[in-house]
């Protein structure tokens, strides 16, 4: 019993420090409405490691809207049963942030992550939800509200990412 316990007491904690990030409802932007930013176009890794969640991914234009991402590599991390992902991107207050959808559920979660290009490096950020949490997204627009109000705190961005062009 005690180590049940204990276990339901510790999950929620691992995923807060982990860096894993949450699906949420709500994307954070409009689909289908931003041009994509070609930058971030190409096959991309990272070292492998125990830590890791993706090694290898590939990503790809659909449309002048919307990325094909396919995960080619997958991490002792990687948590989702599918490989394909739909994306796209959103800016606010002059941070890019890039957004994933299972391809195949049109109705599924999304994935967010602010970037940006460092050299040659696609660098990417977990984002932190710091003033209501998850509970208070309730639409797009309250979604990025919430954002807005964390990016403010400095612990906003976590799990920084470097992939390099393969």
């Amino acid at each position: 019993m005690k180590k049940l316990l204990f276990a339901l007491f510790i999950a929620p904690i691992m995923l807060l420090t982990t860096g894993c990030p949450v699906g949420i409802t709500y994307p954070l932007g409009t689909p289908g409405t931003e041009k994509i930013d070609k930058s971030i176009l190409g096959k991309w890794g990272q070292e492998p490691g125990d830590d890791k969640e993706i090694l290898s991914v590939q990503i790809e234009k659909k449309d002048d809207h919307t990325l094909k991402v396919t995960v080619l590599e997958r991490g002792p991390l990687y948590m989702e049963e599918v490989d394909d992902f739909n994306g796209w991107f959103t800016e606010i207050n002059d941070m890019q942030f890039v957004y994933f959808q299972n391809a195949a559920d049109a109705n599924g979660t999304y994935y967010h992550y602010a970037y940006k290009i460092e050299g040659d490096n696609l660098v990417t950020y977990d984002v932190s939800l710091l003033d209501g949490g998850t509970d208070a997204v309730v639409s797009t627009e309250s979604f990025r509200e919430q954002i807005k109000l964390s990016m403010q705190r400095p612990e906003f961005l976590s799990s920084k990412i470097v992939w390099t062009k393969l």
